[in-house]
């Protein structure tokens, strides 16, 4: 086989293990793109169908990466540039803090992620009914550190939980200590002054395993 047709092999392998391993959801869509920087001369010693591993966890989804391609017991180090395009999703106007975010609220966007902010968010649904932390622009990607989860229990508030054991349940009313999104845990404070751990279940709802440790 022609040196450029392994290279161009050798290429799509790697690609294909990134696309394997890259840490993106289906709904980002990704498409990666990716260029050897190892000279010619150095691809050309590697056996015909080398085994491919990435050097290290991949942290970072575009840029300078090292892959490990293994002939027997000899080890060979791969430099490549990789650049990834993915859809991600912005603001189409301005979101003020404490609103809920709208499916309006948002448009797609697609392009390089070389560039990108820390913690985009790809999938719609882990936008569409979060809380807007700070005023969010027009324009503006969407990232985890902007939106919190709406709270179903605030700190304060007073809570109805139920104790759940085996074969009995158990109703009481306490204080909750923490803010809490459905199914998280938080403390609640009951009657007594006893603090337990309970889980949202609802607005101002929360269940208590009654065998938890206290």
């Amino acid at each position: 086989m022609p040196a450029h047709a392994e290279e161009r092999t050798l290429q799509t392998r790697i690609a294909a293990l990134f696309n394997q391993n890259e840490l993106l959801p289906p709904e980002a869509h990704p498409d990666v793109s990716l260029r050897l920087l190892t000279p010619p001369a150095q691809l050309a010693t590697l056996c015909a169908t080398p085994s491919l591993s990435l050097s290290g966890r991949l942290n970072r989804l575009s840029g300078m990466h090292s892959v490990i391609a293994q002939c027997g017991t000899r080890r060979h180090f791969i430099q490549v540039s990789l650049d990834i395009t993915a859809t991600w999703w912005q603001a189409t106007r301005a979101i003020p803090p404490g609103q809920s975010v709208t499916r309006e609220d948002i448009r797609p966007q697609r392009g390089s992620l070389a560039h990108a902010p820390n913690g985009l968010i790809f999938e719609p649904a882990r936008i569409v009914g979060r809380i807007a932390q700070r005023t969010v622009n027009p324009g503006e990607p969407l990232v985890e550190r902007q939106l919190r989860p709406q709270w179903m229990i605030k700190a304060g508030q007073k809570v109805d939980m139920t104790y759940i054991g085996n074969g009995f349940r158990i109703s009481a009313t306490g204080k909750a200590l923490d803010n809490a999104a459905l199914n998280a845990s938080f403390r609640i404070q009951s009657a007594s002054g006893q603090i337990v751990t309970a889980t949202a279940i609802a607005p101002g709802k929360a269940s208590i395993a009654a065998d938890q440790e206290r």
